[in-house]
């Protein structure tokens, strides 16, 4: 038999908890003698306390871990607070779905390829942006 099987059988024939089966189990285990013995002095070494607990111990830690809760507010912030995010999201969704009562008429225009002359202009126009800003890196939103 296994030494941890072995020693949960002892445990449980000490405090009265074996069953039929596991009684002939540990009484076919040759190791389980010493192994008693060893648990037996182990308990008498460990003495009993003379003192009981009061009997009304019990419903005073419940009574204070009762009063030690949090405050009704703090609980009912978290659901306000998972509300108004999902408010949040679904007003966010809608307004990005949203289209235009009219539809938009792309109007073709001659400048309907990319030319060079458009090139300068946009590279003339982020620069002007980048001097404005004052910081290279800083990104700034048209």
């Amino acid at each position: 038999m296994k030494t941890r099987r072995l020693e949960k059988l002892l445990l449980l024939e000490q405090s009265g908890e074996l069953t039929p089966r596991q009684r002939r189990a540990l009484a076919r285990a040759a190791d389980a003698e010493p192994k008693r013995r060893e648990l037996n002095a182990l308990r008498e070494a460990v003495r009993s306390p003379d003192v009981e607990p009061d009997p009304w111990a019990a419903a005073k830690i419940a009574a204070r871990l009762h009063e030690e809760r949090r405050p009704v507010l703090i609980r009912a912030c978290k659901p306000a607070l998972a509300l108004a995010a999902c408010l949040a999201l679904v007003v966010g969704i809608w307004n990005f779905r949203q289209t235009s009562p009219a539809p938009v008429v792309i109007a073709m225009t001659e400048m309907g390829v990319w030319n060079a002359q458009f090139e300068e202009d946009l590279v003339e126009l982020e620069s002007l942006i980048l001097a404005i800003s004052g910081d290279p890196l800083d990104i700034m939103e048209m």
